[in-house]
């Protein structure tokens, strides 16, 4: 079956003609490139803090929405409740195989450009849908992992981890770390402001139109002993029970089970370690900083899941993410802190380089 046609991306080059990094942003639900990413660069004045980026900020094509009474949408793939994640997870594999699919390829072109070294210089960024379906693509890695491709960083707002409850067994990481328990928020979404209660497609056409004010603060730590926990034998549960080969890690497996959603091939259970003993081979992909970002009164996506999300990647998956909470802050991003947050982010775990908000201003002045 030949791949399904997405809508071009809009490109937006770089202000000052030198194109040392590409940002690659997904929209939410419901909304297309030009609303959200026109949206992004100008309130957060993006493209004359970032000079030397080139802006890609590709549309999702039209998917029928099953809460939506089957209407087309754009979506990167299907889903049926935020509330639970876990529910009806068999809408999501088509959408989320499409679109890893696509979003590679744009990373494969954007990295070639760059030339050498240049899947570094890329950031992959997405906002709630866009979060989820890019963090997936992310985790899935690439066609062929023996080779390393591993991104310059991951940015997220607002956003959660499809199949988390599956790769949380597998990776047997069911306890939340103490430094999100004790950020634990009540914010909760309620039946009347998930996604699953839209009732119509003017409502579903525009995920991102919530106002948000406030700030907070939290971080969670990479585990130092990752590769040794998860070579361990457990008995509780083993998603390969009853194969004969040699059973992977439980990182590897959780792996190959994203993988195998993705349809790409499995990563052998004999990887080793590499000189350094500090990563396994074929994983080279999940050696990337992320950054994460939630708005504490979240009523679409509710908190709690971009924070088990971080708990997988961190505690499960060994990652070098970064969670920040947002007091008062909706379904949406804020550009005071969130957005400063993950500039300041990117210039020093990216060295991405960033004018500071003062001589932009003052160049502006200038220009009026």
């Amino acid at each position: 079956m030949p791949p399904k046609v997405y809508p071009a991306p809009l490109i937006i080059p770089p202000l000052n003609g030198s194109h040392t990094h590409t940002i690659i942003s997904l929209h939410g639900r419901g909304s297309n490139a030009e609303r959200y990413g026109y949206e992004l660069l100008e309130s957060a004045n993006l493209q004359a803090r970032l000079l030397t980026v080139k802006f890609i900020f590709p549309t999702a094509r039209k998917r029928r929405s099953t809460i939506l009474k089957r209407i087309p949408i754009n979506q990167w793939f299907d889903n049926y409740s935020l509330e639970d994640p876990g529910e009806k997870t068999e809408l999501q594999i088509e959408g989320l195989c499409e679109t890893a699919e696509f979003i590679r390829g744009l990373i494969a072109q954007e990295a070639q450009i760059l030339g050498e070294g240049g899947y570094r210089m890329i950031i992959l960024w997405g906002l709630s849908q866009g979060c989820a379906a890019g963090v997936f693509t992310l985790l899935g890695g690439w066609n062929d992992s023996s080779v390393e491709k591993a991104l310059g960083a991951f940015i997220g707002m607002s956003g959660w981890l499809p199949f988390e409850q599956q790769l949380r067994d597998i990776l047997r990481c069911h306890d939340n770390p103490a430094s999100i328990q004790d950020e634990q928020h009540d914010t909760q979404s309620d039946d009347s402001d998930t996604e699953d209660e839209e009732s119509s497609e003017q409502e579903a056409d525009s995920e991102e139109n919530l106002e948000a004010s406030g700030d907070a603060y939290s971080d969670t730590e990479s585990n130092d002993d990752l590769f040794q926990r998860n070579s361990s034998s457990h008995d509780d549960f083993d998603p390969f029970e009853g194969d004969e080969e040699e059973v992977a890690p439980p990182i590897i497996q959780a792996v190959n089970h994203i993988r195998d959603i993705l349809d790409l091939p499995i990563i052998s259970a004999e990887e080793e370690l590499s000189q350094d003993g500090s990563s396994i081979k074929g994983l080279h992909h999940l050696q990337i900083p992320i950054f994460l970002g939630h708005g504490s009164e979240d009523p679409k996506v509710s908190i709690k899941l971009g924070e088990k999300m971080t708990h997988v990647l961190s505690t499960g998956m060994g990652i070098d993410a970064t969670w920040k909470a947002y007091e008062g802050l909706g379904h949406w991003y804020r550009v005071e802190d969130e957005i400063q947050d993950i500039l300041k982010f990117l210039q020093s775990r990216v060295g991405l380089p960033v004018e500071p908000e003062s001589s932009v201003d003052k160049g502006q002045d200038e220009k009026q």
